[in-house]
């Protein structure tokens, strides 16, 4: 991208920045690691954006009050200094244009907006401002669909790309296809390209049912140093898809499995101005699927508690960060199917992205489903340039998965129009903790982690887990400082894994179970060394009381970028037994 077509885009910066006062630079300066500052009043998908003298908005519904109600007025929440401060403004007059982006090379200076009506088909809305009460309305297609996401300009060709999905009900009540709108005159008419789907799931070890098809939906589009097109998909399998196009969104490839790890969750790309690309998604897995999933509604969602945050110098060939953006803050709640009420679609989590690049090189970030989850935070890039990361259960549990669920009523439960809280829940397990923060053994007046299965059969599974991200590394150094009374499991992975999945030992690069003939005798704790080299595919074993060994890693688990998750896990029923963490420190090499 030359000079003058990224400063088009990225014109909305220097207008953020003509805002702000000395004091709002400092506080802006000051902010490093994700820092919650709004709670947005709708999900993110296509709702952030910026006016053309540098105010910040997110569009949402005012006061909604359940998943049926489409009478409730539009809002936004609008920040005048870059992110720091927000405030709300009710907009009774539904024509008003909302949320849409200025086309950078429209002379006119107009903003646009897609969006489906009922009984038209999908529309462009075209005005001279947010504000326009009387936007142009110009038919795209007389098609349903869905999904809308913000549009991506090809400053070089004037062109507008917008992508979204369609039902394909002739192939599964469920099944979604990518779609794409394209126009090269400033949105006055339109190309349509219905885009190829992927392969359904097929069931096998270790899913026992089949999951919702949902193939392929929520894409993003970005452009490429070479000027190549990339564009990510979500799916029902392992994986986001990619599509790619080299004549400026013409035609495009057939989609192809990445190495993000992602199921069902919404991928979104994002180039910076000095040419960097951000990636937030959710690098997940979900539990394997019941015998009951039928592929049609019935999953769970067990792997949208973690949103992540990495960032590429490359186009993609080497990633930086894949950093936990946010868990889920109710990811350990014991009402989590209720928590929050029907004030939408019931799904409770910290997928769903939209992002903006603010001066100073910091973003901002609006992820997450429902008003209990969704938030807007601002972090600092180089945040995702660490290189070490420590934890010593100072502050709790904030910086640890460890949910095991309880078992629920499945479905997707949203009430009826005339009874929208008939029901509660969404797709959703009940949760408790599989961990406990206790005084430790040693009596040192400090806290550990204690892990020790959990006999219940209120719960899908006795097994005591927990997660912990660190900085993403080919090479790296993970040290445990630990005691176990019987076994504990260590895994080292490229995505988060639900703690209490038994199946870590099938997907993980590196496993291993420490067992008290390698810890100390003269002293409580025993710190746990790992190792691991991905370019030698092996990881060390060794601990401070003179153990070593060498293990290899799992040839069936890739992982082309690097490691960034430790997993621990109990590995039998005896409850009479428990291991304790008293801290882990990482460091790449």
């Amino acid at each position: 991208m030359d000079t003058s077509n990224r400063t088009l885009m990225f014109e909305h910066i220097e207008k953020i920045a003509a805002r702000l006062t000395d004091n709002d630079r400092r506080q802006l300066s000051d902010i490093y690691e994700p820092t919650e500052v709004a709670i947005p009043d709708q999900d993110p998908v296509c709702s952030l954006c910026v006016t053309d003298d540098g105010r910040i908005r997110f569009w949402g519904k005012y006061r909604k009050q359940s998943v049926f109600d489409e009478d409730c007025a539009r809002c936004y929440i609008e920040s005048c200094d870059g992110g720091l401060s927000w405030k709300r403004y009710v907009v009774d007059d539904r024509n008003v244009l909302g949320a849409s982006w200025k086309i950078p090379f429209d002379e006119k200076g107009r903003y646009i907006a897609l969006e489906f009506k009922k009984g038209v088909g999908t529309i462009l809305r075209r005005g001279v401002s947010q504000d326009d009460a009387h936007p142009e309305e110009i038919l795209v297609t007389e098609q349903h669909s869905l999904d809308f996401r913000p549009p991506c300009f090809d400053t070089e060709k004037k062109r507008i790309i917008f992508v979204a999905c369609e039902n394909r009900f002739d192939i599964h009540p469920t099944a979604f296809f990518s779609i794409m709108y394209i126009s090269d005159n400033c949105g006055d008419t339109w190309k349509v390209l219905h885009l190829p789907g992927i392969p359904a799931f097929e069931i096998k070890p270790p899913h026992k049912g089949k999951r919702w098809e949902q193939n392929t939906r929520e894409n993003t589009v970005v452009p490429l140093s070479s000027g190549r097109l990339m564009m990510l998909t979500r799916t029902s399998e392992d994986y986001h898809y990619a599509y790619y196009s080299d004549d400026h969104g013409d035609t495009w490839s057939d989609p192809t499995p990445t190495a993000f790890h992602s199921t069902g969750t919404m991928p979104l790309l994002s180039r910076l101005s000095d040419g960097r690309i951000v990636f937030l998604f959710c690098n997940t897995k979900l539990l394997p699927e019941l015998e009951t999933a039928d592929g049609i509604w019935e999953d769970v969602f067990t792997n949208r508690d973690a949103a992540h945050i990495a960032i590429t110098e490359d186009d993609g060939e080497n990633w930086i960060g894949m950093r936990e953006l946010a868990l889920n803050p109710h990811r350990h709640a014991h009402d989590f199917r209720s928590v929050g009420g029907p004030e939408c679609d019931r799904d409770k989590s910290v997928h769903q992205f939209e992002m903006l690049e603010l001066p100073g090189g910091k973003l901002l970030v609006a992820y997450g489903q429902h008003y209990v989850c969704r938030r807007i935070v601002i972090l600092d890039i180089n945040w995702l340039y660490e290189r070490t990361r420590k934890e010593d259960f100072i502050h709790g549990l904030r910086a640890i998965s460890a949910q095991s669920y309880v078992k629920s009523i499945l479905g997707s439960y949203k009430g009826r129009p005339e009874a929208p809280c008939e029901y509660v829940g969404h797709c959703a397990y009940n949760r408790t903790c599989s961990v406990y923060l206790m005084p430790s053994p040693d009596e040192n007046g400090k806290e550990a982690l204690c892990l020790r299965p959990n006999p219940d059969d209120r719960l899908l599974t006795h097994i005591s887990g927990a997660t912990w991200n660190f900085p993403l590394a080919r090479k790296g150094k993970v040290r445990v400082r630990m005691h176990t009374e019987k076994a504990l499991r260590l895994s080292l992975l490229d995505f988060w894994m639900n703690p209490t999945d038994d199946t870590v030992a099938d997907f993980a690069p590196a496993t291993v179970i420490v067992t008290p003939e390698i810890q100390k005798t003269d002293a409580y704790y025993t710190d746990v060394e790992l190792s691991f080299d991905c370019d030698a595919n092996a990881v060390r074993l060794s601990t401070d009381a003179g153990f070593e060994a060498t293990v290899s890693m799992n040839a069936d688990a890739h992982a082309p970028y690097g490691l960034c998750y430790l997993h621990l896990q109990t590995t039998d029923d005896d409850c009479t037994h428990a291991s304790y963490v008293a801290g882990i420190d990482y460091a790449m090499q």
